[in-house]
Formats: structure tokens, C-alpha cells, sequence
């Protein structure tokens, strides 16, 4: 985490403490269901190592909506920002290691340490651009377009995701993912 903050910006000692200090680690096993839907997401994960998924049950259907790998922050944004209930899970994909923070620790930083502003604007930013991405994506890319990009951002999930999950993400039935896949690699579908 030291590292990851040091990155974005010049923090002192005192700042890395704080931030430190007011965090909790936490450890979510394979297959572990982390948030349930119903409540407000409150709270902020920075992904030391492991895979979150957050998604939706809708008519019985299950719908992916975001990865999160390491080094990521783990959040439904819009539902952390409003306080209202969210309509997400989020389930461990992998033996996850992550730091907790809750809203109100964050607020509390942001008061005193105004260097961490900058964090939250550019998670703000983060979210905001992936969240257009998303939408563009959806509205006017192919298939084949939105697999190639996911491929390109993060081939390791492609390793690690069950071909459900990813199809689920994409928007398409699994069978269609593997036509795509087989198409792509010149295999006889």
C-alpha cells in the first residue's frame, strides 16, 4: 500500500502512518461472498493480492458488472458517494488479501491530511472513466472489440475467471463467448 500511495503522490511519513493506522487487514477465501446486497457500501478495499467480482442477481440471472485485481480499490462508488443501499455482491474469485477503510476514517483523513484529497479525486476520476468506458463500450463496440480490450487490460483474468463470469461481464451468453474465442483462434466452432 506504501508503495501504491507513494506512486500518486510525495506522502510523509506521518500521512502513510495515518492512512495505515486507520486501516483494518483483512483476508477473503475463494469463493467467499464479502458484501451482500441491501445495505450501503460504506466501506473502501485496496486490494493487496486476490480477485473480487461484484455483480447482480436480476431475475435469477447474474450479471458481472466489475473485476477488481490488485492494487485496485474495491468499492460500488455510487453507493459509497449516496449512502443508499447497494444492489451488488462481491465475492472473492481468489484467496484475496485487502486493506479495510471505512467511510468515516476516510472523511476524517481528508479533513486533516488535505494531501489525500488527491486520492479521492482520483479515484473519483477512476471511476467516472471506467464507468463512460463501460457504457461506450456497451452501446457501440462489437463483441469481439470488448473481448480484445479485456484481453489487453488484464490477461490474467482470462487464467483465473471461470468463462462464465467473463461472458456475464461481457454481456453474452457463455456459448457465444466460445464461438468468439474459437473464431478468434482459428478453431472449427
Amino acid at each position: 500500500m506504501k508503495d501504491f500511495l507513494l506512486s500518486l503522490a510525495p506522502f510523509t511519513d506521518e500521512e502513510l502512518s495515518a492512512i495505515l493506522g486507520v486501516s483494518r487487514r483483512k483476508h477473503a477465501s475463494a469463493g467467499e461472498t464479502m458484501f451482500s446486497p441491501g445495505k450501503p457500501f460504506v466501506k473502501l478495499w485496496f486490494i493487496e493480492e486476490g480477485l473480487i467480482r461484484a455483480y447482480r442477481v436480476i431475475d435469477g440471472e447474474d450479471y458481472t458488472f466489475f473485476f477488481f485485481t490488485k492494487k485496485d480499490f474495491a468499492v460500488d462508488y455510487q453507493s459509497y458517494l449516496m449512502e443508499e443501499n447497494s444492489p451488488l455482491f462481491f465475492e472473492a474469485l481468489a484467496n484475496t488479501q485487502y486493506l479495510e477503510f471505512s467511510k468515516k476514517s476516510i472523511e476524517d483523513l481528508y479533513r486533516v491530511y488535505h494531501s489525500f484529497e488527491h486520492i479521492g479525486r482520483l479515484m473519483a476520476e477512476k471511476a467516472y472513466l471506467s464507468a463512460t468506458e463501460r457504457v461506450k463500450q456497451f452501446q457501440t463496440e462489437p463483441l469481439e472489440l470488448r473481448y480484445q480490450k479485456l484481453l489487453e487490460r488484464d490477461p490474467r483474468l482470462f487464467q483465473q475467471i471461470p468463462q462464465y463470469h467473463i461472458a456475464s461481464y461481457l454481456g453474452v451468453r457463455p456459448q457465444s463467448l466460445s464461438r468468439l474465442r474459437a473464431k478468434l483462434t482459428g478453431k472449427v466452432y
